[in-house]
């Protein structure tokens, strides 16, 4: 994934991406070439690494079969929030500007593992039921839990890698990213402008404090590597 210097994200926001997200873009290889399929998964962060994302997928689905000799090489991409912005949002008297698109997303690579044990995707399906619901499987009467586990197969995305991008404004003048947030929050897009209200808007603010200082080192007659 193509990411400049200036939209990547920390390992503090890529963890919050893969933990809110309620599903993404499962995509591998097979005969055919490329198969993606949107699924649920759920991150589990390890302590030494990325962790894995662990999931279910309908056993009528071929997608599970490339990885059922062998783990395989998979990609899994999740979004964060994401709007339209608009022109006038992004300009200045001085400076006029064209639209654009903010997003966020993170791409995770990793060996796709398919289980067929009953009990760990069992255990996959609790855990998903979990993080998404107050609901439980626990709930069902045992003869519907083995119909389910019947037309499923668990799926493991041991990750090897993971990259976020958000390109949020973040580049520009603080005065910039506020004008894009009130604009966001005028059209209704509350995720965007709250996640660029804490996260571009102080680091916008933080590198025009920085160019500060150093034109202001500059007047004095001071060089900047001194």
């Amino acid at each position: 994934m193509y990411v400049p210097a200036h939209f990547a994200m920390t390992q503090e926001q890529v963890a919050d991406v893969l933990a809110s997200a309620p599903a993404g873009d499962l995509v591998t290889t097979g005969p055919d070439g490329l198969v993606a399929t949107y699924v649920p998964m759920l991150h589990e962060p390890a302590a030494d690494g990325p962790g894995r994302l662990i999931g279910h997928l309908s056993l009528v689905n071929d997608q599970w079969r490339v990885a059922a000799a062998s783990p395989v090489e998979a990609l899994f991409i999740v979004h964060g929030p994401g709007a339209y912005v608009d022109a006038d949002w992004l300009s200045t008297p001085d400076t006029p500007n064209v639209p654009t698109w903010n997003y966020v997303t993170v791409q995770a690579w990793g060996r796709l593992v398919v289980h067929r044990d009953p009990e760990w995707t069992l255990e996959a399906v609790r855990l998903l039921s979990a993080a998404h619901s107050d609901a439980s499987v626990e709930e069902l009467r045992p003869e519907a839990v083995a119909r389910l586990l019947r037309a499923v197969v668990g799926v493991e995305l041991q990750l090897t890698r993971v990259e976020g991008k958000a390109k949020m404004s973040q580049n520009k003048a603080p005065q910039v990213v506020a004008q894009v947030i009130e604009g966001l929050r005028g059209a209704g897009d509350l995720a965007t402008a709250d996640w660029m209200d804490r996260h571009s808007l102080p680091r916008a603010r933080a590198k025009a404090d920085l160019l500060a200082g150093i034109r202001g080192r500059q007047g004095e007659g001071e060089s900047p590597l001194d």
